[in-house]
């Protein structure tokens, strides 16, 4: 019997921190901020507490490109 993925609808609306994290299915906030904070200045401040729709684009661009590159790390070499 095959599985069906559902598939998830991101809306790209002003999120507050912990929101994007869950939305982007993160594990903690160290993990976001260690995904943005190389791209800062890319990204910007933050209005308040939230982040504009412009600037959960480019959060959503990030994060899916650091999960693309850890999928492509060798599996059992942890030196």
């Amino acid at each position: 019997m095959k599985t069906q993925e559902k598939e998830r609808v991101f809306h790209i609306k002003a999120y507050m921190k912990k929101q994007l994290i869950e939305e982007l299915n993160l594990t903690s906030t160290y993990q976001f901020d260690k995904i943005i904070k190389p791209h800062a200045e890319k990204v910007g401040k933050r209005m308040g507490h939230y982040y504009t729709p412009k600037q959960v684009v480019i959060i959503f661009d990030l994060v899916q490109t650091y999960k693309k590159s850890q999928n492509k790390r060798p599996l059992g070499l942890n030196t």
